[in-house]
């Protein structure tokens, strides 16, 4: 991926709170190579208290100063990532080398606490989730799976606003059923990658943790666990 990438054209509204992360190359450096499996999540890793991000995980596409950083609680006695917003974007990512050929098998956990009001990943003046899973390819595209607050599972957007980044949105998970639980989600992203993009994906470069509240102007609130690949 490029160290420093450019707008072609200046972005809708909702690319801009939107737009992922893809712009990552110049915010994330490091990465952890691939095998039977690989292993995303690290937040044992970290005390309980706001998330360095300095390190591992970083913001992206900028650094930009949130109303509540993210951090690491304890749920029962499991450390957690959690992640809440008022009327803003929230995206952290981890720079990773993930052949989806080897490890195609997406797997994760996430418990959504507040969904953003009238959130719908159809409408981009709404396009706001309470949670969003973003895998970046090499050749600057990406997948990413959603908790939607209206559009039901299955439904797929193809948002545009930057030429230099193709991103898919995927629902997985849609209303308040499970809403305060944790709901594990799989995914087969080689699949995936093939169906939406008709093509042979390249190497994973970013996995990236989001959730949306600025089209909406309302807030959210989810915690993440496990994050991880698996051959199968």
């Amino acid at each position: 991926m490029e160290r420093y990438l450019r707008r072609r054209r200046a972005p809708t509204r909702s690319a801009a709170s939107g737009a992922l992360a893809v712009l990552l190359a110049a915010a994330l450096v490091g990465g952890a190579g691939a095998g039977a499996g690989v292993r995303v999540d690290n937040w044992d890793s970290y005390p309980a208290g706001p998330l360095d991000l300095a390190s591992v995980w970083r913001p992206y596409p900028s650094a930009p100063a949130f109303k509540h950083a993210p951090a690491i609680v304890l749920d029962g006695a499991r450390p957690v990532l959690s992640l809440r917003t008022e009327n803003e974007p929230m995206r952290i990512g981890r720079a990773i080398t993930i052949d989806p050929r080897q490890t195609p098998w997406l797997t994760w956990e996430w418990k959504a606490l507040v969904l953003p009001e009238g959130g719908d990943v159809r409408n981009t003046r709404r396009n706001d989730q309470a949670g969003r899973v973003m895998v970046v390819f090499a050749g600057m595209k990406g997948l990413a799976y959603v908790w939607d607050t209206t559009a039901p599972v299955g439904v797929e957007s193809r948002p545009d606003g930057f030429d230099i980044f193709q991103r898919a949105l995927i629902v997985v998970r849609s209303g308040t059923e499970r809403l305060g639980q944790w709901d594990r989600q799989r995914r087969n992203v080689y699949a995936d990658y093939r169906r939406v993009f008709d093509e042979e994906p390249r190497e994973i470069k970013l996995v990236g943790l989001e959730t949306h509240s600025n089209d909406t102007h309302t807030r959210t609130a989810v915690l993440f666990g496990g994050v991880r690949f698996d051959a199968r």
